[in-house]
């Protein structure tokens, strides 16, 4: 199975150097470009299914990425454990103004106020993505996704990131970057972050959705997909 996966086009936050966060820009002319030329470098890929993440920057690049591939754009799957880190009381602040190095750290991981840490985000979405792989697993998928997301997918398919390197991530907007789901890391794959999910909507229970499934759970659900 391959992966693609894209931080979404250009917004004007990224433009003003702000922490976007969970605020929701939508693109600006150069993102919506940017998205055009992604779906012409993915023609020949083999695209089965589209990945978004909820926030509209994400969804409008994959709808106009799914317009320029023929895709339904109905058929993107909107992957609602893969929305962008909360960063809190620090969204729409300017990126010069706080120590993003600290907390972006995987080692430090440092709190935001009313906001997320590294891991947080790393809980949820590497038990998203490693049921979704096992799921999936016969499909050539492209994810669409928000920056720090994106680190977390680097790191899924890489492995966990050593002292003093979780840095060394160029996340572009609209570059494609390619991915066998054949080599993901052994401990990417034994990755059981349910004790540490969030438990105010149910985190770990039988309907959260980055609970770990079985391996019944997941030929159950193979079976009705393949049904279909």
């Amino acid at each position: 199975m391959k992966a693609y996966v894209i931080l979404h086009g250009q917004t004007d936050y990224e433009v003003e150097g702000r922490i976007i966060g969970n605020s929701d820009p939508a693109l600006n002319d150069t993102g919506r470009e940017q998205a055009k030329q992604a779906a012409q470098e993915l023609q020949s890929k083999g695209i089965d299914m589209i990945l978004s993440s909820p926030q509209i920057r994400t969804l409008e690049t994959a709808e106009i990425i799914a317009d320029n591939l023929g895709f339904d754009k109905n058929k993107i799957t909107k992957g609602l454990k893969l929305y962008e880190r909360a960063f809190g009381d620090l969204e729409g602040k300017l990126i010069s103004e706080v120590d993003m190095f600290a907390l972006s750290s995987w080692f430090f991981n440092a709190e935001t106020p009313n906001g997320e840490t590294v891991k947080d985000t790393a809980n949820r979405v590497i038990a998203y993505m490693n049921n979704m792989v096992k799921i999936f697993r016969t499909k050539t998928m492209l994810l669409v996704v928000p920056e720090h997301v994106y680190r977390v997918l680097y790191w899924f398919f890489n492995g966990l990131p050593e002292f003093g390197k979780e840095h060394d991530i160029k996340a572009e907007n609209c570059v494609i970057h390619e991915f066998d789901t054949d080599n993901i890391p052994p401990e990417i794959k034994d990755y059981s972050p349910a004790a540490d999910l969030p438990s105010d909507d149910g985190g770990g229970g039988a309907d959260d959705a980055s609970r770990l499934l079985s391996q019944s759970e997941i030929d159950a659900l193979i079976a009705e997909l393949m049904n279909k």
